[in-house]
């Protein structure tokens, strides 16, 4: 994952992103290799819509659930007026304590 590359040589907290359903699904492997790294990232994934989610909608994945155990911290944002606060306080995790995802 490029993201791991860049945060090593700027020893600085890097972005990934992805689509929703495949797209988050094949993060997830990088995200443990960065968790078990140190390795400071945001990784940023679409989602269905919420009134989908739960339904078995086109591409709906549980990603929170698939990313607790290579994470150190998952947010759902639903509301965009919560986007800017999220964001900041998940690179403030990034790189607080032990670094990581």
């Amino acid at each position: 994952m490029a993201a791991i590359g860049m945060a090593r040589s700027t020893q600085d907290v890097a972005v990934c992103m992805a689509t929703s359903g495949p797209g988050a699904t094949n993060l997830v492997t990088g995200l443990a290799d960065a968790f078990l790294d140190s390795v400071p990232l945001v990784a940023i994934t679409g989602q269905v819509a919420s009134s989908h989610i739960g339904t078995d909608a086109f591409q709906e994945m549980d990603v929170i659930g698939m990313s607790l155990a290579c994470t150190k911290h998952s947010y759902l944002v639903t509301d965009i007026e919560d986007l800017a606060p999220t964001l900041a306080e998940a690179f403030e995790v990034a790189k607080t304590g032990r670094p990581g995802p």
